[in-house]
């Protein structure tokens, strides 16, 4: 009996605890990188959600601008009474470098909440590498600083629009008179070196000559 007795009572050899110390290191280290993995996903989804999300509000916002457009307004010279050159409602610019897309796009529009129009402006600040919205009151003085939207990653960012001919021009400017064109065709390239793509068609008024 005091042989069973002092058996029973035996604790763990050196050995024993060795090898229960290596499993359970192993144990750790695998959920350690388990975890490690999973942190990553939530990280790239996250990333990418936050993408989508801008990109869904700049389609909002586009369209929201395009259906507030306004007609030529005329400048008051000196703020005085008498009227110059009436200003271009829409105006892109091209700047193409290869595959890569730095276009510009003004516009004028009745923004909703503001009494007066408004100038809108479309860039990518290439520093930041981020596409900016400008908005500012057509005639305020140009040492009033503009309201700054940032929209987003933005790697290229095209403007195309459809001319009464169904080709599509990626210059439009006041030339004679102003017509406007069918539809605008804009494409916004974000992501590590531009490999993800939104692209919108927005309508237009019909090609009508103002």
């Amino acid at each position: 009996m005091a042989d069973m007795d002092d058996n029973s009572s035996r604790g763990f050899t050196l050995l024993e605890v060795m090898m229960a110390l290596t499993i359970f290191s192993m144990i750790v280290a695998l959920a350690y990188g388990a975890l490690g993995v999973a942190g990553d996903g939530f990280k790239t989804v996250s990333a990418v959600r936050d993408t989508l999300e801008k990109s869904g509000w700049l389609g909002r916002q586009l369209r929201s601008d395009m259906a507030y457009l306004a007609l030529p307004a005329v400048a008051l010279v000196g703020g005085g009474n008498v009227p110059s050159a009436a200003k271009t409602p829409l105006m892109i610019s091209s700047d193409n470098r290869g595959d890569t897309a730095f276009d510009q796009l003004w516009l004028q529009v009745a923004e909703p909440g503001k009494a007066g129009i408004s100038e809108v402006h479309y860039y990518i600040d290439e520093e930041l590498g981020h596409l900016m919205r400008e908005s500012r009151l057509l005639w305020a003085r140009y040492s009033v600083e503009p309201m700054r939207w940032d929209m987003g990653e933005a790697a290229s960012f095209s403007v195309e629009a459809l001319a009464t001919n169904g080709r599509w021009e990626q210059v439009w400017k006041k030339q004679g008179v102003f017509i406007w064109p069918r539809a605008l065709k804009i494409k916004m390239q974000y992501g590590k070196k531009g490999s993800d793509q939104r692209e919108w068609e927005i309508p237009l008024q019909y090609g009508i000559e103002l």
